[in-house]
């Protein structure tokens, strides 16, 4: 599925295999591999491919039908301190407290394993002062 997605986002963005080979430092051959699922990029081939094309991990894997990451900065929120995705989590919120026991679970195992990485990798975005309200309501 990478493959695939891939060939997509390199023409989106401008790019033959031979530009998007030498910006990753790689051989046009190993880009027309990735290409059809005959080799997988490495982690950080795969991190460089997400920044140059803008996109997250899990829609370049197929996981996700959101290709742009949401990023909960400042720049984010609207003039009354609200994240303008307000909507869009309210949403995600939704459909979460729709899954079952088993999708629930694994949506947290999900969490917490990124949550980690991020702090592995030192890129986790400073929550310290934001305040979160959750109003459920039937």
């Amino acid at each position: 599925m990478i493959g695939e997605r891939l060939k997509e986002l390199r023409k989106q963005n401008g790019y033959t295999q031979m530009t998007l080979a030498e910006k990753l430092s790689v051989s046009k051959g190993t880009v027309a591999m990735w290409e059809t699922d005959r080799r997988m990029p490495d982690l950080r081939k795969l991190d460089e491919l997400c920044r140059l094309l803008h996109v997250s991990l899990d829609y370049l894997a197929g996981r996700s039908e959101i290709p742009f990451p949401r990023k909960s900065t400042l720049a984010g929120a609207n003039s009354n301190g609200r994240w303008a995705a307000a909507s869009e989590l309210t949403e995600i919120l939704r459909m979460y407290a729709s899954l079952d026991s088993y999708g629930k679970a694994a949506v947290d195992a999900l969490i917490r394993s990124e949550r980690l990485r991020c702090l592995d990798q030192e890129t986790l975005e400073k929550m310290d002062k934001s305040k979160i309200q959750v109003l459920v309501a039937k």
